[in-house]
């Protein structure tokens, strides 16, 4: 899912430098590249100058993206392994479930029993506490939707809905839902590709 992102943004660095290379060798009095509507504001950046460096940005945001999105497929490799789940929609109710434990930068205590209550009823595996906090702990802690994007592989609706609705309950486990609660639901509705529609009467928990 990264892709659709980082290849736009590689080509943007390699195609700058050469549009800054074609409008310094712009001969006097001849239209520039880009046009002659584009001349002032060209001059007016320098262009040759802001370019490269404009690519240079594009590159490593690039990269960023790239090597932030290895980290949190390992860190998602290492949550299924301490699980001992296959990937499905068992391991994806519990690692939605532990990045919902998480309460600003703690590990609520109501919100894990709920949590593991709820893992050892849909999973039938005798998880403890210490599990799914070892789980939490690497669970990513800047939630994107695409974070969740890999949930939505090979899942029903039904079950993307018990994702959902396992993760509120966590979440409800030590009381109303904060603002921050209501973000990180609006966040895993987009990540499992839920509609409004999908949630009825649970829409008003995700509301902005």
């Amino acid at each position: 899912m990264i892709r659709p992102v980082i290849v736009p943004l590689a080509l943007g660095s390699a195609l700058l430098p050469g549009l800054a290379c074609a409008h310094a060798a712009d001969a006097p009095g001849q239209a520039p590249f880009l046009g002659p509507w584009a001349a002032s504001l060209l001059e007016g950046f320098r262009l040759g100058q802001i370019l490269p460096w404009v690519a240079g940005c594009l590159a490593v945001t690039a990269a960023f993206l790239l090597v932030g999105h290895r980290m949190r497929r390992r860190r998602r490799a290492l949550r299924l392994e301490i699980a001992g789940l296959r990937n499905g929609p068992r391991f994806s109710a519990v690692d939605a479930m532990c990045h919902a434990v998480w309460k600003g930068r703690t590990i609520e205590a109501a919100r894990l029993a709920r949590a593991l209550e709820i893992a050892r009823d849909t999973t039938e595996m005798d998880f403890t506490a210490s599990h799914l906090r070892e789980i939490a702990r690497r669970a990513d802690r800047l939630i994107l939707p695409t974070n969740f994007y890999w949930m939505r592989d090979g899942l029903t609706r039904p079950e993307r809905m018990v994702i959902f609705n396992a993760t509120v309950s966590v979440l409800l486990a030590d009381g109303p839902l904060t603002r921050a609660d209501r973000a990180f639901l609006r966040t895993l509705t987009r990540g499992l590709g839920l509609r409004q529609d999908d949630l009825r009467d649970l829409a008003r928990l995700v509301a902005t």
